[in-house]
This record gives C-alpha cells, structure tokens and sequence, in this order.
C-alpha cells in the first residue's frame, strides 16, 4: 500500500518538475514568436509560464512529502552525511530557479510585438531556469536512490569531485537524458490542454497551438526511445531481471509502459499532422498520464536494495 501511495505521489512530482523544467523552452518560443507578431503566441507563452510555476512549487511539495513517507534511519542517514552538502546546495538552486520563473513570468508581455532585446533577455532567463533545474535535479536524486539502494548511507560528505563521479556512474546519465527529453513532452502536452480550453470558447488559435503542441510533445518521445534502450542496458543485471522475468509485477509494468508509450507517440503523431479533434487531445492527456503512471512503477521494480545484514554502510533500524 505504501509503494503504491509513493509510485502516484512520484508521478505527480514528475509531471510538475517536468512542467517547471520544460515549460520555460516552450515558453520562450512562443514569446519569439509573439515577437514577430503572432497574435496566438503571447497568451500561450503566459499560460505555460504559470504553469512552470506553480509546477515547481506543488512538486517541492510533492518530493517534500515522498521523502518523509520514506525517512528511516538508513535515508535520513544518507542525506544528513554524504548528501549533505548536495542537499544544502539544492536548498539554494530550487529557490535560485524559483526567482528566476517568477521574475520571468512577471514580465512576459500580454501582446504580441514588442523589443528584440527583451525577448532575447527573457529567453536567457528562461534557459537559465531550466538547465538549473535539469542539471542538478534528476541527477542528485539518481545517485541518492543508487546509494540508498546499495547501503552506501554513512561515510564522508560528497563534494565537488566525488559527487561528479557519481554522476557518471550506471543509469544516471541516461537518465538526465531521459528527464529532460520528458520535460520538454510534458509541457508539449500541456500546450494541447491549453487548446482544448480555447477550443470550449471557440478560439481560433486552439488549432493552431494544439498542432504546436502536438509537435513539440512528438520529437522528444519519439527520441525516448533510444534514450529507454540505453537506461535499460545500463541497469544492474538484478535489475534487468526483476522487470523481465523474475517479478510479475515488473513484467507487466514494463509492458504496459511500452503500450502506453506507443498509444502516447500515436495520438501526437496524429495530432501533429492536423487531427485537432476535442476527443484525441483529450486522449493524448491521458495516454501521457498513463505512460508517467506505469514508468514511475517500472522505475520503482528496477529497484533492489542490498539486504541490510550484506552491507555494512547502512544503518539498521533499531527494534523495540
């Protein structure tokens, strides 16, 4: 019951960090775009702003709550001794990406037209928001779930250096690929949702944003891919035999997430070629929210910790 409250909080926290770190690149288009005089574009990039904002403080919350669900001795252990540092820093760069999307945000324009120079200004910023956000994120919380999962929770605090050699280490750097291709589908996806709003008041911009959207959603999951290939080789080979024979559960995860991902490419495709229809924007809401629902749990069953009595690092918990 607790892994199944954890893999739909982590789901939800995804799919706002993913808002927040992707939105700002659409976004930033889109204020170009109005730029030079597209009268769709303005509202569109405003929307998505928001959206990045209230993405990165609901998933603070979010990632808040999973960590108490999961604070024993060993995790607490890990990030008050070798991620101590990291997590200091984390502290800083949250609230440093947080000032920048709302400062941003506050100044995206209401209209189209406007001076190059801000808009080149504005899409630094929006640049530097995300890449902050991509850069230390996925990648702080892939080696913590590695050194948790291998007992590797006491010792001397990761600095510099050590941390960075970390970072190269098994699937996290495919997964930072893989977290930032998801970041840019996701607020793809949410520019569809803008449309369908436009498309209840019959605005004649909906078509035209759902195609964009459709077409900014359908690159980097298409590309997923070869990116999913490469996490999975990566994998220990625990790992690759839990979700591909030992564990029915695995199994069937990891084949739902490839249906859900394939029905996902489908409706994008379909959508980026001009099916705008109300019915399949909608699908492609959900094919999204399925595929992230589904490959949160297969990425909870890649998974195995090392038996507390096989390592020595980790803290056993103390029994009453």
């Amino acid at each position: 019951m607790l892994e199944a409250l954890i893999t739909i909080l982590l789901a939800l926290h995804l799919l706002c960090v993913n808002a927040a770190a992707g939105g700002p690149l659409i976004a930033a288009w889109l204020d170009w775009r109005a730029a030079h005089g597209d009268q769709a574009a303005p509202a569109a990039a405003r929307y998505l702003a928001a959206f990045s904002l209230g993405g990165l403080l609901a998933g603070a919350l979010l990632g808040t709550a999973i960590g108490w669900l999961q604070w024993d001795t060993s995790y607490r252990s890990l990030w008050l001794g070798p991620l101590r540092y990291k997590l200091h820093w984390a502290g800083i760069e949250a609230v440093f990406s947080l000032v920048l999307l709302l400062g941003w945000w506050r100044w995206l324009p209401g209209s189209a037209g406007g001076r190059k120079w801000a808009v080149a200004v504005r899409g630094l910023l929006a640049l530097l928001a995300s890449s902050n956000l991509l850069y230390h994120f996925p990648v702080l919380f892939s080696v913590a779930a590695r050194l948790y999962d291998q007992g590797q929770t006491a010792g001397a605090v990761l600095r510099g250096a050590g941390f960075r050699q970390q970072m190269a280490v098994g699937e996290t750097p495919a997964l930072a690929v893989h977290v930032t291709l998801a970041s840019v589908a996701v607020s793809g996806v949410l520019l569809i949702g803008y449309a369908v709003r436009l498309q209840k008041r019959d605005d004649t911009a909906a078509s035209k944003l759902a195609i964009w959207g459709g077409r900014w959603a359908l690159a980097p999951t298409l590309a997923q891919l070869p990116v999913g290939l490469w996490t999975l080789a990566m994998l220990s080979a625990a790992a690759q035999t839990r979700i591909m024979g030992t564990s029915t559960i695995g199994v069937l995860l990891l084949v739902g997430s490839l249906t859900a991902a394939f029905w996902l490419t489908r409706e994008l495709a379909g959508i980026a070629m001009g099916e705008i229809a109300r019915p399949i924007l909608i699908r492609s809401m959900a094919a999204l929210l399925v595929t992230v629902v589904l490959m949160t749990g297969l990425q909870r069953q890649t998974r195995v910790p090392i038996p507390t009595a096989d390592v020595p690092g980790r803290i056993q918990e103390s029994t009453p």
